[in-house]
């Protein structure tokens, strides 16, 4: 079938021919008619003669002349040259005259015009026709633009089929856009290196647990950390780097694999936090224990001093994002300060752990504004009377019922509130102002830093210009700083060794002795002071081995012109130990407890 329109202008055309067949059809009857009645008039004037009287005798002949020609014109001039003026000579005879073409006219007019009517009729009742079908399937077609499964032609239609593949294309191309909207959506909630979800697939997630309207519903939120990721970066490259972080994922979704669902997301550079349906207490306990005997075993084939540390906690409809944050915080916090890939579980929260960012923020903020940090100090007993005594001084944080708070919770949120570097320079203001006010001499003082603050080089300027100002307290000043923290981050903190000896103070290696890589940084950074992990300690009379490891420490140590002091003393089979080793001082509870400085007496 073909198309509408142009059917419809083959149709006006048709028309417009047969009503000018109509016209041109009799018009050449009656011309052929005339012209057969000139040819017998003109066989007529040749046989008659040339008079008036018998010229006007022919039938078919009007206003007859021989004197002069006629003049008035034509009549009928739609017959040409058969309705003019005509001219007939025999011999010397002349004749004028015009044909009569009435009948001819006649003839032409009632053939004409029932043809005209019959026609016009016929072209009226097809062009309605025409036109009605032609309105039914137009709105056909329009109905098919917005629905084309409204195909009601019985026949193939081009257009009908053009708007059928209008709209399966249409369909496709939308069918494609879904897809890649869907797959954007979700490149836009997944991290591309581990292929969780990332940050802001989380945040979503948790906060659909936290507005369930079940309020007896409870989730449980587990963070793991990868705390050699920098280490492994620095160290053997951030291709390395990637690969470990991929090894952590692959431990942690076998672990999860069993839970329902359990969903893993990316949410910073080293952690890794899984979402759970059900109660906290059972699923820490169960996949605690499974994913840290997995990371033993990726840290004891591939040489780390710790694969990842685990924290859970317990979250219910109704708390705020940034409480069940601080306590995952919290709770990785605690599990840092115990043995590597350690897991903890935060159920409970007090006043100060229900805190969020804004309040802890506000506390800590007028803790700075108003100098509240207590400092405490515990001695070593040192064997050699050359030696200065070797005192450690520790930070507590008074909070506002009288007490303190958790040293792990402070420098935790320190940490997340990014004002670890404000701190780390009040507390050691107040302690350069305590040993001002000091009466002890030939003592030398302690100094933890943390690993926050030594990331910045701003906090390194900062203390290499307040030592040289205070030369005379910076020479009784030794910085400690951990083992495992030098290890992963050894060109930084070489700058800070330059800086500490460049001023006239001295830094010692706490918790040493984690392996056989502690002699190779003992070789390069060669430190003033060696404190012996307490774990070594512990495992003394435990592991012959370990007293072999910790003769071989002291020895090296002492050749190299460090002195060994040994933490974590508290009984007196391991001090004994200890001194036939030869060390240079022990400290522990043992030996004393840590004390208030103001109220500080050196050991005698």
């Amino acid at each position: 079938m073909r198309e509408r329109a142009p059917f419809g202008q083959a149709l006006l055309l048709s028309g417009f021919i047969m009503l000018l067949l109509s016209i041109l059809v009799p018009w050449w009857a009656s011309y052929s008619a005339l012209q057969q009645q000139a040819q017998i008039i003109s066989s007529q004037l040749t046989a008659t003669s040339s008079s008036d009287s018998a010229t006007a005798a022919l039938a078919g002949l009007v206003n007859t002349t021989s004197d002069q020609p006629l003049t008035d014109p034509a009549p009928a001039w739609w017959f040409g040259q058969l309705g003019a003026n005509q001219q007939y000579s025999q011999g010397e005879t002349l004749l004028f005259y015009r044909l009569d073409t009435k009948a001819a006219n006649q003839q032409w007019v009632w053939v004409t015009l029932p043809l005209l009517v019959a026609n016009l009729l016929i072209f009226i009742t097809l062009y309605r026709r025409w036109r009605q079908i032609y309105n039914v399937e137009h709105a056909h077609l329009q109905n098919m633009l917005l629905d084309p499964e409204a195909n009601n032609f019985r026949h193939e239609h081009p257009i009908a089929n053009a708007i059928v593949n209008l709209h399966q294309n249409y369909d496709q191309q939308l069918s494609i856009f879904k897809r890649e909207l869907h797959a954007a959506q979700q490149q836009s909630f997944q991290d591309s290196l581990t292929l969780l979800g990332n940050r802001f697939a989380f945040r979503r997630d948790l906060a659909l647990l936290l507005n369930d309207d079940n309020h007896l519903a409870s989730s449980t939120l587990m963070i793991v950390r990868a705390s050699s990721l920098q280490s492994i970066n620095i160290e053997q490259g951030f291709q390395a780097g990637d690969q470990y972080l991929q090894d952590i994922v692959k431990i942690v979704r076998k672990v999860i694999q069993p839970e329902i669902g359990a969903h893993g997301y990316r949410i910073s550079g080293t952690d890794i936090a899984v979402l759970f349906k059900g109660q906290c207490e059972p699923l820490a306990h169960r996949l605690g224990d499974r994913l840290q005997q997995e990371l033993y075993h990726y840290q004891h084939i591939h040489e780390l001093t710790c694969a990842a540390y685990i924290g859970f906690t317990q979250l219910l409809p109704g708390q705020s994002a940034e409480h069940v944050l601080t306590r995952a915080d919290l709770a990785l916090a605690q599990a840092q300060g115990e043995e590597p890939n350690s897991w903890s579980m935060l159920l409970k929260q007090d006043e100060d752990e229900s805190m969020g960012e804004s309040q802890w923020r506000q506390r800590l903020q007028s803790m700075l504004d108003d100098n509240q940090v207590l400092l405490q100090v515990q001695p070593a007993q040192i064997y050699k009377s050359e030696m200065q005594g070797y005192n450690e001084i520790y930070t507590r944080f008074p909070n506002t019922s009288g007490g303190t708070y958790p040293a792990s919770t402070v420098f935790a949120m320190l940490q997340r509130l990014n004002m670890s570097m404000q701190f780390e320079q009040k507390i050691i203001e107040v302690i350069l102002t305590q040993i001002k006010q000091s009466p002890l001499t030939g003592q030398r003082w302690a100094i933890n830093l943390t690993p926050a603050s030594l990331q910045q080089s701003s906090f390194l300027i900062w203390l290499e210009r307040i030592l040289l100002r205070e030369r005379d307290i910076t020479s009784k000043l030794v910085f400690e700083l951990d083992e495992q923290v030098l290890q992963h981050q050894l060109e930084v903190n070489k700058r800070l060794l330059e800086v500490i000896r460049r001023a006239g103070a001295r830094y010692a290696v706490s918790r040493f002795g984690h392996g056989y890589g502690s002699f190779r940084l003992l070789q390069e950074i060669k430190p003033d002071y060696v404190k012996l992990d307490g774990l070594l300690v512990k495992l003394l009379h435990q592991d012959h081995t370990t007293q072999q490891f910790v003769r071989m420490i002291i020895d090296l140590a002492q050749r190299l012109g460090c002195r060994v002091i040994a933490e974590g003393v508290e009984t007196m089979e391991q001090k004994q130990l200890l001194e036939s080793m030869h060390i240079d001082g022990v400290q522990g509870y043992l030996i004393a407890k840590p004390s208030d400085f103001t109220h500080f007496k050196a050991l005698s």
